[in-house]
């Protein structure tokens, strides 16, 4: 983007000023160098604000324009999601609005789970090989950010930095079962893409995956260790006392029917994408284990020994 479309755009944007506001904030400060400042909207937006966001990933020049403009160069194209070229879409018809902030000057928003699709898109073309040097140190950049928020979500987070969730209603541990746990058993879809299943076998070196067949049985409680532990405390066990179980004590029902469409699951499907995102920018098991570990393992310890042999 030229310096005259980037004026056009500054000067479009100060003309669309949105009526939603600012209700909560707050500054995640992830290390010496990187903090972000997060929001929450009148309408229950989290957001991070565009110039902030560039400024998190060290992106020189241009303001808030920086991260549009590297998004929409040609070598990044592939590893986009389609929200956020719906997002590029709308920034290039200049349709980009300005919120106005608790105090301080208005901001343009970046909705906090594009900032995830961002992350993502880095550290897929790093593992690629394609980007230079500059390219890479923000790959490195984001992947130390992603690790950071990719144990609670950035929902989660921005919840706690901003002090939103002192709003919610709490009630530990049972609100958060109420909250994951659904009442009935819901019908059996498919929840864990072959991709997962994918991973785990090229990362364990047992060849190719294949759908219908039976899984080891290490496989199972792999998925509960670097998923279903991975939900709130108390989650897993409670999905445990739930689910029934045959006379031979096997489940008779998969352990995300228990949960809950409108928390449970959600959860469940961004957490999955986290783990198969790491999955992919790993070349063997052990890769993949630091990675899992530097993201998740600060508080939550692993009980399960990711060495044993397949069964």
């Amino acid at each position: 983007m030229t310096s005259e479309e980037l004026k056009a755009l500054n000067q479009t944007e100060s003309t669309q000023i949105s009526p939603v506001k600012i209700t909560h904030k707050g500054d995640w400060k992830i290390t010496d160098e990187i903090s972000i400042e997060c929001y929450v909207t009148s309408d229950s937006r989290r957001l991070l604000s565009l110039r902030g966001t560039a400024r998190a990933m060290d992106l020189r020049g241009g303001g808030s324009g920086a991260l549009l403009r590297n998004l929409k160069a040609s070598w990044i194209q592939p590893f986009l999601s389609d929200q956020l070229k719906i997002w590029i879409l709308g920034a290039d018809t200049k349709s980009l609005e300005k919120i106005s902030g608790v105090s301080g000057p208005r901001f343009i928003p970046f909705e906090a789970e594009l900032f995830v699709d961002v992350c993502k898109a880095y550290v897929m073309a790093d593992s690629k090989g394609i980007l230079n040097e500059s390219q890479k140190a923000i790959a490195k950049r984001l992947l130390h950010i992603m690790s950071a928020f990719a144990k609670v979500g950035i929902v989660a987070l921005i919840d706690e930095i901003t002090g939103y969730q002192n709003q919610r209603e709490q009630d530990e541990l049972q609100k958060i079962l109420a909250k994951y746990i659904s009442s009935e058993f819901l019908e059996w879809t498919k929840r864990f893409p072959d991709e997962f299943y994918q991973q785990i076998f090229r990362l364990k070196g047992w060849g190719s995956f294949k759908a219908n067949h039976k899984m080891p049985q290490v496989v199972g409680k792999i998925t509960n260790e670097l998923i279903y532990r991975q939900l709130p405390n108390g989650v897993l066990d409670e999905l445990r006392n739930k689910t029934p179980k045959s006379e031979a004590g096997n489940n008779l029902v998969k352990y995300h029917q228990s949960l809950t469409l409108d928390t449970g699951i959600p959860h469940l499907d961004k957490h999955l994408i986290a783990v198969i995102t790491l999955m992919k920018v790993s070349d063997n098991w052990d890769d993949f284990l630091y990675l899992f570990d530097k993201s998740y393992s600060k508080n939550h310890q692993l009980r399960f020994n990711f060495d044993k042999e397949r069964e």
